[in-house]
């Protein structure tokens, strides 16, 4: 008999025959899963003598769940993964530059999947263009629904598009100027100097603004619950430090932003770490940022990317 995985204020806790969802997947996702689902299953036995096993429940999502509902990710797939709190997926079909936006970034934000983690490590025997292979063995933890991966751009040509750009001309004209082709009068200079080097004039349609938007919204908190979230990882598993990657540099009030929200710490908080100067069991370095836990062992890092 399967049961589902719960949350409790420990974690996860796991039953013997937990029923754990799955998404097939598009294109390769049928064979990648026929092949996955034999290693899942067979590494199971194994660690644990076969007192566990995992019910596998199919649910459809991408052009699998299109072909079948006449919807790329139905209601039912959303609530499944909510219940059974733990999922896999395969990749799933977003066409690109137009139609349905990505699925991956809708699962994310729906779901509130903020952090991607990664574990890189090397395994003996595989080829390797690194000097020494042996040495890489980190954890990343990448900001998962906020920056870039908000998922809020509006494509060029369309009226919500220029509707940003008017509001950017209206209410922030110097920073719209810094928009090469945001203007019709921008676009016909540009046009101009390719007929003079021998292009045929072209018809109107080329003389419009075609200027896709997009935003990158980085919030503090949203910084500080990534942040926590690896620097827990790190004390709970013995890593020796925390790196953060990002580009504050140049962009100063977002990726910036990331930087000086992770060096701050919440009230009563043991995860995460001050400023050096408050806090003499943690140590930093800028572009990248690196953060020691109080906690220190011989391991590697755990870069918290944006």
């Amino acid at each position: 008999m399967s049961d589902r995985i719960t949350m409790s204020p420990k974690g996860l806790q796991v039953p013997n025959n937990p029923t754990i969802p799955f998404i097939e997947g598009d294109g390769t996702g049928p064979d990648i899963w026929r092949s996955s689902v034999k290693v899942f299953d067979a590494a199971v036995e194994k660690a644990y003598g076969g007192k566990k096993k995992i019910t596998w429940k199919e649910v459809l999502a991408g052009e699998k769940a299109f072909n079948k509902t006449n919807n790329w990710l139905p209601d039912e797939t959303l609530a499944a993964f909510r219940e059974y709190i733990v999922g896999i997926k395969g990749p799933l079909t977003t066409p690109i530059g137009g139609g349905i936006r990505s699925l991956n970034v809708a699962l994310r934000q729906m779901l509130d999947l903020y952090v991607c983690l990664r574990p890189v490590m090397y395994f003996k025997g595989v080829p390797s263009p690194v000097k020494k292979p042996e040495d890489v063995n980190m954890v990343i933890f990448r900001e998962n629904t906020e920056d870039i991966y908000a998922g809020i751009e509006y494509a060029g040509g369309t009226a919500d598009a220029q509707k940003c750009l008017e509001f950017l001309e209206k209410n922030f004209p110097k920073e719209f100027a810094k928009i090469r082709f945001g203007t019709k009068e921008k676009v016909a200079a540009w046009d101009k100097e390719l007929q003079n080097i021998g292009m045929p004039k072209r018809d109107a349609d080329h003389n419009k603004v075609f200027c896709g938007i997009g935003f990158k919204p980085i919030s503090y908190h949203g910084t500080e619950r990534l942040v926590h979230s690896a620097i827990s990882y790190a004390l709970k598993n013995n890593r020796r430090s925390v790196t953060l990657v990002h580009k504050g540099n140049i962009m100063k009030f977002t990726e910036g932003a990331f930087v000086s929200g992770a060096m701050k710490s919440p009230p009563n908080s043991s995860a995460t770490r001050s400023s050096p100067s408050a806090n003499p069991g943690s140590s930093a370095t800028r572009n990248p940022t690196k953060i020691s836990p109080q906690k220190t062992t011989p391991a590697p890092s755990i870069p918290a990317t944006k």
